[in-house]
Parts: C-alpha cells; sequence; structure tokens
C-alpha cells in the first residue's frame, strides 16, 4: 500500500464545475486537492474547445456571479474583446454568449485555483474509492500505471460522467428511456477570416444570422453537410480566429470507450466536409483555415445522479423557487437529437419553451447530494435531474455555480466535522451570497 496523503477536500474533475467547487472550498479554508485526467483545466472549453460560454443572465439579472464570474472577467481582460457579441435585445450586452480563447482560459484557470492556495493534480485518473457504509474515506489515483491512495473528508465529483459516485454506488440515471443520448460535437478553430466582411453578414442576417442564413443556402442548392439538420454556432475568439459549434456524431455512447473513439475519428474525418461548406457559404470565410480541433467531442450528455431532489421539467416550467436553492438559472431546454429525425421537433421545443426576461428556476442544495452518501456532493450536468432539466443545466455557467455551491458547502461542513446535510442551509445561501453568487431571499 503506498503512503497515504490527506486533504479536507478532494475534487475530481477541472472543468468549470470543478474549478469552482476547488477554488470555494480553498478560500473558505480547506486544504483542497483538485484532480484532473488530463494536462490542464476548464473542460469543454479548452480540452473540447466549445466555442463560448453561454448566457450569464436572464436579460435583467447577472445569475452567474462569484467563481464564475470572476472568471469570464478575467477572461475578458486577457483576451481578445471579440466584436461578436450577442446583442440580442433579451441578453445584457457582453455577460451572454462570451467568446472563449482556450489558451487564454487554461492560464486564467491556472491561475484562480493556484492562487486559492488549491493543489492541482493534471494526468491522474481516480480510479477507485475506499469506502465505509455512507462515507468515502479515500481515493485511488493512477498515473502511468502508479497507483496511489489519497484520503479526504469529502468529496466532490465534477468528472462530467459522475465516475466517482458510481464507483461509490449512487444510483444514477442515463439519457432517455431508450438509453440514447444526445449527439456530441467535435469543436474546431478556424483562422484568416474576413472579420469586416463577416461582420456584415451577421449584421444582415439578424438574430439568428451566426450560421443559420448560410445553412439555408446551403439547402436551397442541395449542399448541406450530410446528416446536419440542427445548425451549429461559431464566436469570434481573435482577430479572424472563430471556434465553432458544429457538426453531429450521432449514436454516441459516451461511457464505452469503443464507441467514443470511433465517433472521434469519423468527426474528425468529417471537418473538412464542414470547412468547405464554410468557405462556400459564409461570408468573409472564402480563404479561412483549419487551426486546431479539441482533443476530443463535447459530451452534451451521460449520467444523472439519484439525489435527495430530483429537479424536473415540472419545475423548469413553473420556474421553480426552493428554500434550499443555491443557484438560479434560465437557459432554455436545449436537447440536441440523438438522430437526425429529432431535430426538428427539438427546436421547435427550444424557441416554444424559453423563458421571457427576468424569470429564472432554483436549483436545490438536495440536487447536488446522492441520495445514499454523507460526504460526497455532485456538481455540473450530472445533479440530480430529469432529462428536460438537465438540458437547461448542462451548459458551463450553471456549472460554475453549482460548483462552487458545493465547494462552499464541503468547507462549512469540514468546520463542524458534520455530514453534508447537516449544514445550515442558511449559512450556506448567505456566504454564497457574500462570495458573489445570486441567491434569491
Amino acid at each position: 500500500m503506498w503512503e497515504r496523503k490527506f486533504y479536507d477536500v478532494i475534487v475530481a474533475g477541472g472543468g468549470p464545475a470543478g474549478v469552482a467547487a476547488s477554488v470555494a472550498a480553498a478560500r473558505n479554508g480547506c486544504k483542497t486537492l483538485l484532480i484532473e485526467r488530463e494536462s490542464c483545466l476548464g473542460g469543454m472549453a479548452t480540452q473540447a474547445m466549445v466555442p463560448a460560454f453561454g448566457p450569464f443572465t436572464n436579460g435583467e439579472v447577472d445569475l452567474i456571479g462569484g467563481i464564475g464570474r470572476e472568471i469570464l472577467e478575467k477572461l475578458k481582460e486577457n483576451g481578445y474583446q471579440s466584436l461578436f457579441y450577442d446583442r440580442r435585445p433579451d441578453r445584457i450586452e457582453e455577460i451572454d454568449w462570451h467568446p472563449i480563447d482556450p489558451e487564454v482560459l487554461k492560464r486564467v484557470l491556472d491561475e484562480i485555483v493556484l492562487e486559492s492556495n488549491c493543489d492541482i493534480l493534471f494526468h491522474t485518473d481516480v480510479i477507485d474509492v475506499e469506502k465505509k457504509d455512507r462515507t468515502v474515506e479515500a481515493v485511488c489515483t493512477c498515473y502511468r500505471g502508479k497507483k496511489e491512495w489519497i484520503h479526504t473528508k469529502y468529496l466532490i465529483d465534477c468528472t462530467g460522467n459522475a465516475d466517482l459516485a458510481e464507483m461509490a454506488g449512487v444510483g444514477f440515471d442515463y439519457g432517455d428511456e431508450e438509453g440514447k443520448v444526445q449527439a456530441g460535437t467535435l469543436c474546431f478553430r478556424v483562422a484568416g477570416i474576413d472579420v469586416p466582411e463577416f461582420m456584415e453578414y451577421v449584421k444582415q442576417a439578424g438574430e439568428d444570422g451566426n450560421l443559420s442564413k448560410a445553412c439555408e443556402r446551403a439547402r436551397e442548392h442541395g449542399d448541406f453537410p450530410a446528416g446536419e439538420l440542427k445548425v451549429g454556432g461559431m464566436a469570434l475568439q481573435a482577430d479572424g480566429v472563430a471556434g465553432l459549434n458544429f457538426g453531429h456524431s450521432y449514436g454516441l455512447k459516451p461511457l464505452d470507450a469503443w464507441s467514443l473513439s470511433r465517433a472521434e475519428a469519423e468527426a474528425r474525418k468529417k471537418v473538412p466536409e464542414l470547412m468547405r461548406f464554410l468557405k462556400r457559404y459564409v461570408p468573409g470565410m472564402e480563404n479561412c483555415v483549419l487551426v486546431s480541433s479539441g482533443d476530443g467531442i463535447g459530451i452534451r450528455e451521460s449520467r444523472r445522479i439519484h439525489g435527495r431532489y430530483t429537479l424536473t421539467g415540472e419545475d423548469y416550467f413553473r420556474r421553480a423557487d426552493f428554500e434550499d436553492a443555491v443557484a438560479y438559472y434560465s437557459y432554455p431546454v436545449d436537447i440536441h437529437p440523438s438522430v437526425p429525425e429529432e431535430a426538428e421537433k427539438l427546436q421547435e421545443n427550444y424557441q416554444k419553451w424559453r423563458y421571457k426576461n427576468g424569470e429564472c428556476y432554483g436549483i436545490p442544495y438536495r440536487c447536488l447530494l446522492p441520495d445514499n452518501m454523507d460526504n460526497m456532493a455532485a456538481a455540473g450536468r450530472t445533479i440530480s435531474a430529469d432529462r428536460i432539466m438537465m438540458a437547461s443545466i448542462r451548459i458551463m455557467p450553471p456549472c460554475f455555480a453549482t460548483g462552487q455551491a458545493a465547494g462552499t458547502a464541503c468547507a462549512l461542513a469540514a468546520k463542524s466535522n458534520i455530514r453534508l446535510d447537516q449544514i445550515d442551509i442558511k449559512e450556506l445561501r448567505n456566504t454564497l451570497k457574500q462570495d458573489g453568487q445570486f441567491i434569491r431571499m
């Protein structure tokens, strides 16, 4: 048995949820370790190159404050001040759909985590947990075949797939009733864009002019990329450089390495076809060139834990609030199709179910707590929710919020050496509010 280290809080997964969770725990006095299997933080934003953060507001109120907003401001300070903000009337300029330069974001996240005195362990998988009754006492990490056990008081699963929760025996739901999940996307970056010409095209195309007008022209010529029925998105990230969330990998099984490997190879093969479309139909992109693609496909859906409360589509439609709400959000129900034939109906629902300005729903603390564990929390897209609600909370801004809530909760529990379900909810909500998070009191 290897020598064991000890932490108050261990966070697994360094995406938006994991970064916010680890920073919150460390700033509130916990000895904290953040474990990330890749070589950088950021998750889908850096490794999968998702080109923009989704909305931080509901059109009237900045719902994602705290650590998430702090990261956004640092990104804006250090990155390219893109002209391509989404200036629709139902959004607040410059804090909604903000472009992500992945190289800048990597440095911003390193800085904010290390300055909080949180330890980071890159290139490391968590492959097992040591559990006693309803408590995880240690995790087994693995780096190049070397295993190491690390003790912890509290554990936060921010893996995006609820991997640690599954190891600990937490129940979960997966996909739809037939076990199908939303299609994934291999995002990519291009350079050589004529920005003035492109911006003129966007201005003339109107609210949904990102790629939709070009797609309409391609369809008229029978030339739309094969198998693509849902329009993608793009964002200018630097002068002449854009990131694209465009193209779908259908039939993907994100928890199956064989399926994922095949899908990634097929997605890379498809990129030249998408590039041809951009050059032919998008003004200003006639001479663009491929710069890079994500290290892997962006995954939208996998496991959802069984928690103390399950957020549902009904909660979404009634704009539910809760006494133990620790985050708020308002993004539409954005379910990408599992098969191409679903695209049209799902897009109709996306538009039909959108909130009005100023509306939002609450995310209860209980959704972060597995129903059979006392010292474990989850944050990000795997919290306890049904498929409809998961399609709203799955994007990156609310992951910051649930991550900050989970990290803060662990810190409060550690101070009194109590279970996560024993903390004072009023104290948690007040602490989050004091730390900049939006909490409706």
